[in-house]
């Protein structure tokens, strides 16, 4: 190999990105999307507020856009998360703070610089729902939480989100 191929080879090694993550770059490049989202939460409860402690329980966490939301405090019917997750839980993880970590794939409408909002909620049943609870919405006895995800610069940082209403209406 002559030295003019070495060095194009060595420049091209040099002039790719490096911190862009393997996430990022399979959906730029097949399924040409742009923007891959990490959203991490701090989901907590007093358990006293569960009532019956006998059972199991689900955790279900969303993300979404924020023109997601109408005039309420939970997206509106039709709108689709960005990222989902459904985990088995206890009374006692959620006293003490469950960790969640999301990946989600932005909307090319959604402009990169919108955080997305978290919405999360507990209820109960096993964590078996299909796509990982990304087409569950909370029922009408769910005890859920919505916060604004954290600031997008900040990758470690959790947003904290405190479970405490119930009655969706």
């Amino acid at each position: 190999m002559s030295t003019r191929q070495n060095r194009r080879k060595s420049l091209s090694r040099a002039a790719a990105p490096a911190s862009v993550s393997w996430v990022a770059l399979v959906a730029a490049t097949t399924l040409g999307i742009g923007g891959v989202q990490r959203v991490r939460a701090a989901v907590s409860a007093d358990p006293r507020e569960l009532g019956d402690s006998h059972g199991d329980y689900r955790l279900i966490v969303q993300s979404y856009a924020p023109s997601s939301f109408g005039t309420g405090r939970l997206p509106v019917g039709r709108a689709r998360p960005l990222a989902s997750t459904q985990r088995a839980i206890t009374p006692e993880q959620l006293a003490r703070g469950v960790s969640v970590d999301m990946l989600g794939i932005a909307k090319p409408d959604v402009a990169a610089t919108e955080t997305p909002v978290i919405v999360a909620w507990v209820e109960k049943g096993r964590a078996d729902l299909a796509f990982d609870g990304f087409e569950a919405r909370p029922g009408v006895d769910a005890f859920y939480g919505v916060a604004a995800s954290a600031d997008a610069t900040s990758a470690l940082r959790s947003t904290p989100i405190v479970l405490k209403r119930r009655g969706i209406g």
